[in-house]
Parts: C-alpha cells; sequence; structure tokens
C-alpha cells in the first residue's frame, strides 16, 4: 500500500509538471452534480486473455443510486447487488451526504466471506458497533487523508467529472472500505469515440481512464449526452475486465 501511494504521488507529481490538474474530492464541489440521476442500472461483467479471447461466463451487477430524506437531511443511497449464475455473490448498500457526496455508512455482505459495516465521521472510518467482534475491530480506525468518495461507486461518480475536453487530467480522492488509506487516483480524458452500440446505433462517448496502481487501469466509455458509463475495459495481471451497460 505504502509503494503504491509513494508511486501514485510522483505519477501526479509528474503531471502536474506538465498540465493543470483538476483535484476532486467531497470538500471542494467540483463534480458535475446537474448530471445527477436517481437511476437504475445492470452491466454484464466479464473476462477476457490479452487476445481478446473470453475466458469467463458473465456475472451481472445491479446498481442503483438516488437521494433520499434521512433526519430532516438529503443523503444519498447506493446499492449494488452483484450475482454470479443464481448467487449473489456481493450486496452493498451505502449512503453518503449530499452534496459533497462524503461517505457516511457502508455495508456489504460477501459470499463465503460474511458482512462488513463500518461508519463514517469527520473524516474518520470505524467499523460500525453492531459489526465489533474482536479487539481489532473496536481499534480500527482510519483518517481519511484526503477527505474520500466510497470507492464502490465509480461507475457513478466519474461521470459527474466536469468533462469539457480531450487531455483533460483530475486526481480523484477514493477510499475502499476497510483499506488503510485513501488516496488521489490519476484520472485523465483520453478522447472521444463513437461506440457501435447493436441495432446499427452509436453514442458519442468521452474515453476517460483511471490508473489504480502501476500496471493496473480501466478506461470508462461515458455518453456525452447521458453522462452515464456504457462500457468500462479494465487491465490487469495480463488480463481484461469489461462492465457493458445492458439496460
Amino acid at each position: 500500500m505504502i509503494l503504491r501511494l509513494i508511486t501514485l504521488f510522483f505519477s501526479l507529481a509528474s503531471l502536474a509538471a506538465s498540465a493543470q490538474i483538476d483535484t476532486i474530492n467531497p470538500t471542494n464541489a467540483r463534480l458535475q452534480l446537474s448530471v445527477w440521476r436517481d437511476t437504475s442500472a445492470s452491466y454484464a461483467v466479464y473476462f477476457t486473455d490479452s487476445t481478446g479471447r473470453r475466458t469467463s461466463s458473465a456475472d451481472i451487477w445491479d446498481r442503483h443510486v438516488c437521494r433520499i430524506q434521512a433526519n430532516g437531511h438529503t443523503h444519498y443511497e447506493f446499492n449494488w447487488q452483484w450475482y454470479r449464475r443464481d448467487t449473489v455473490m456481493v450486496q452493498v448498500r451505502s449512503t453518503g451526504a449530499w452534496p459533497s457526496l462524503s461517505p457516511l455508512t457502508y455495508q456489504a455482505t460477501y459470499a463465503g466471506r460474511g458482512q462488513r459495516s463500518y461508519v463514517f465521521s469527520e473524516n474518520m472510518v470505524r467499523i460500525a458497533d453492531s459489526a465489533r467482534h474482536t479487539r481489532q475491530d473496536s481499534l480500527f480506525s482510519v483518517r481519511l487523508q484526503p477527505a474520500a468518495f466510497a470507492f464502490p461507486m465509480d461507475l457513478e461518480l466519474l461521470p459527474m467529472l466536469p468533462i469539457r475536453r480531450v487531455g483533460q487530467q483530475f486526481a480523484v480522492a477514493f477510499y475502499e472500505p476497510g483499506s488503510i488509506s485513501s488516496a488521489y487516483y490519476p484520472v485523465q480524458v483520453t478522447g472521444r469515440e463513437q461506440l457501435a452500440l447493436p441495432g446499427r446505433a452509436r453514442v458519442d462517448c468521452w474515453l476517460v481512464r483511471i490508473d489504480y496502481q502501476p500496471g493496473s487501469y480501466a478506461t470508462f466509455w461515458i455518453s456525452e449526452r447521458s453522462r452515464q458509463v456504457i462500457r468500462m475495459r479494465e487491465y490487469a495481471r495480463g488480463r481484461y475486465r469489461y462492465k457493458v451497460l445492458l439496460y
């Protein structure tokens, strides 16, 4: 983790020397909230090898985001179910403040691995009281430096970047619940493309790349009109993972 953060730091420093990088986090209100939609989406998710040969059957990801009223405040709620055949592999429900989109709660159930539950307050992350079963659970405490968005919402958050032109560069703060730190991740608008769809349809897309760590990155095809991720291709360890919007 430390090596990854150091590598990303020098990568961002190198980029900053040649181009303006816009920093995006929950405290600076630079996301384009006008493109937010309370919506549901389903994606087919599968792997290929480096030659493009499919190496797995497709899983289905169902995702839903909406704004809710809670205790007199507006929050967002994010739900994600990951299906593999007839099994729910992952089920996540998280909430966050509106309009900052800073996380408030994160609850997840993993098939064969049990449950995880975290609460966020003033940039601190702790395991929820009801989920503390060991001394280690009680001692878990992470300060988010930088303040960060919850990582499972990358498909919903990256389309809200203030994209205007090819070549734009961002540093977006994300936190993977349960990890020991948050971090800025380099994001760049690498191009524009007419993505072919079934029925000879085409959709104008921005191509947005995020680098997770050296040798691991993903490109998102984001519709210019709807600002929805139509396709994502992620590379890591010699193979690709695709996420393709179904409906």
